[in-house]
């Protein structure tokens, strides 16, 4: 288990499938999940920016996860797909920087997929352990 003062790894969620998966977890398959991510509430994950992705490695965070909507239930039509390019992108500047790209992913969950987003944190959790310690942040702070 992490200790308090690590961080986590990051989870943009859309508010409409995989947030939703999230708050169905129950037992101690919730309890592993939610401490090992920092669930952040998306209208669409179209809304998470290159940016916003490599700031929370830059701030420390071992890893990010953007959990969209299946492509073809996306409320917003194109959020999914639009998610899906910026995740390539950040993980392609990574592995130009020298960086591991596996610190980046997205998969697709639907509101009804808990047991699914338990199994995506597992495996993110590995692939993470896997690698070198995240690099120190920028400036030295977290």
């Amino acid at each position: 288990m992490a200790k308090q003062s690590e961080k986590k790894i990051v989870a943009f969620c859309c508010e409409n499938s995989a947030l939703k998966a999230a708050e169905a977890l129950d037992g101690p398959a919730a309890l592993e999940v939610l401490a090992a991510v920092e669930l952040v509430r998306l209208p669409c994950t179209g809304k998470a920016e290159t940016g916003l992705l490599l700031e929370c490695l830059e701030k420390g965070h071992p890893g990010v996860l953007v959990l969209g909507c299946p492509a073809d239930n996306c409320k917003f039509l194109v959020g999914s797909s639009r998610a899906r390019k910026r995740v390539e992108v950040t993980r392609r500047l990574l592995k130009e920087a020298g960086l591991s790209e596996e610190r980046v992913h997205m998969d697709f969950v639907s509101s009804v997929d808990a047991h699914r987003l338990g199994r995506i944190v597992r495996e993110m959790q590995e692939r993470l352990a896997a690698l070198e310690p995240a690099p120190t942040p920028i400036g030295g702070k977290s």
